[in-house]
């Protein structure tokens, strides 16, 4: 954000490591932290004695905000910017922040001001409802405003960065669908934020992508051609998994997800290193984003920082994800030591593999034009010219027959090895 912003933050748990991760990735100084450890209270989220507390310490303190650790409804969003006289986020917003921060092509920045605005919205109504027209704080720190004047303007904004991503989503189509169509195959590295992602592609494309240490720094999809092989193979980034958020923050994002669901294969990211509770999380959360789109034979999944585990934490967490929904061994990687790397690469490449000898005979003007399109996008291992056309022995995907059939005078399987 550019901006060192003090906050308190509050919270209902003292499990608090990721919270306090997202806040520091948010580029947000803790100045207190306030625990209260009952149940939420339906109207202000904590109770009296603890809203009592909180509004002495932001007059003594002056934060840029009060962050709850958690999701604030509407109409407790309301009742404690009235109390405390502060900005208040919660867990979602913090979030976003991050997001406005990490957004830097065209289209990520869209997504994010939707999902914005769809934060804002649901507040804004419930200052409408309360009767507030000038008195409500500008949104991202901007000047007052009439809400109910505002809400309008956000309401067609909407409208119009809906329409701007549905033109981007199709010319993706496109593009996606000419490298396929050009034999390329599409590999999109899914999981958690923070999993390893962008260090992954590094290391098994040679390319310098930026990593950091911290929480979706990959907000944009970024491509690269897989390294030091002859099938072309390319691979793409991808934001990073979010649980425990509303359903439409992540639809905010479906134009960059569906990088993920179309693609030929996946690579699901694991952290190797993290407690084997939250291996298993993020495991489960992988689990319902990717199945109800995909099937688990399209799934392949990546442990990574295998620097940072023994022996013992490999099993354990190579069983887990065999007793998963994927139901299958995962390749064990680090990108820091590079260890795996090479096997992952070949795991990748063996999945691409053409296993299907085909002796194909094409006749016609449009011979020459089929035999360079087999060159493309097969293996092409002889070429004959004859008197009665060309013959071309070739290898090939099974799912690529039916394409060379459409456009071959004949063709004849020498040999399947699937």
């Amino acid at each position: 954000m550019g901006r060192m912003l003090d906050i308190i933050l509050v919270s209902l748990t003292g499990r608090l490591d990721e919270m306090r991760a997202l806040i520091a990735s948010a580029g947000y100084r803790i100045v207190r932290e306030v625990v209260q450890k009952r149940p939420m209270d339906p109207k202000s989220f904590v109770g009296k004695g603890k809203l009592q507390e909180l509004q002495d310490l932001v007059k003594e303190l002056r934060p840029g905000a009060v962050v709850f650790h958690g999701e604030v409804r509407p109409s407790q969003h309301y009742h404690l910017e009235k109390e405390l006289g502060a900005q208040v986020f919660d867990r979602t917003r913090v979030i976003l922040e991050i997001f406005v921060s990490r957004a830097h092509s065209r289209e990520a920045q869209l997504q994010v001001e939707l999902a914005m605005l769809q934060y804002e919205v649901p507040i804004l109504k419930e200052w409408i409802h309360h009767g507030v027209v000038g008195e409500r704080p500008g949104f991202m720190a901007g000047g007052e405003y009439r809400v109910d004047a505002y809400l309008e303007t956000v309401k067609r904004r909407i409208k119009k960065i809906r329409d701007e991503l549905e033109g981007i989503r199709r010319e993706r189509g496109r593009r996606r669908a000419y490298r396929q169509e050009r034999g390329f195959y599409l590999v999109s590295l899914a999981g958690h934020a923070n999993a390893g992602k962008s260090s992954l592609l590094n290391a098994l494309t040679g390319a310098h992508v930026l990593v950091e240490a911290r929480m979706f720094s990959t907000l944009s999809t970024t491509t690269r051609a897989l390294h030091g092989v002859r099938r072309r193979v390319l691979l793409t980034d991808t934001v990073g998994f979010i649980d425990e958020v509303p359903l439409w923050l992540i639809q905010a994002f479906n134009a960059t997800l569906e990088e993920i669901y179309e693609a030929d294969l996946i690579l699901l990211v694991l952290d190797g290193s993290e407690s084997d509770e939250e291996f298993l999380r993020k495991l489960r959360l992988a689990a319902r984003i990717l199945l109800p789109r995909t099937s688990p034979a399209d799934v392949l999944p990546v442990i990574t920082k295998a620097d940072l585990m023994d022996d013992d934490a490999v099993m354990r967490k190579t069983f887990h994800v065999e007793s998963s929904e994927f139901g299958r061994s995962p390749l064990v990687a680090s990108a820091l030591s590079e260890e795996g790397v090479a096997g992952l690469r070949e795991g990748v490449l063996g999945v691409f593999r053409l296993s299907v000898l085909l002796d194909v005979h094409l006749t016609g003007p449009d011979a020459e034009a089929t035999l360079s399109w087999l060159h493309e996008r097969m293996e092409v291992e002889t070429v004959h010219h004859t008197d009665r056309g060309i013959q071309v022995r070739l290898r090939c995907r099974p799912e690529d027959i039916g394409r060379i059939q459409d456009r071959a005078s004949a063709l004849e399987i020498v040999a399947d090895v699937t």
